[in-house]
């Protein structure tokens, strides 16, 4: 999907440049690009998951031990840990 900025009146080209980034950052075209820019084997993409699961469900843990941490953050991480 292309990123179209249209220069409203009295508008800088620092405000065309700033708003351009943010759509960019926001279309998440950047990293995509450097997903794509080496072949991951399937094994290769499931290994980094599994591991990203793997870390939070131990700080998830860790956080549950702590005193100070409230039980509305460990669910966040926990939400976390589901959407990978």
């Amino acid at each position: 999907m292309p990123v179209i900025v249209k220069a409203k009146k009295n508008q800088s080209t620092s405000d065309l440049i700033r708003t351009f980034k943010k759509k960019v950052s926001d279309a998440d075209i950047v990293n995509r690009a450097k997903n794509r820019r080496y072949f991951k084997k399937p094994s290769q993409v499931k290994a980094e998951k599994t591991s990203r699961v793997k870390k939070l469900q131990s700080r998830a843990r860790s956080m549950k031990k702590m005193k100070n941490v409230s039980d509305r953050d460990v669910a966040r991480l926990r939400e976390r840990i589901y959407q990978n």
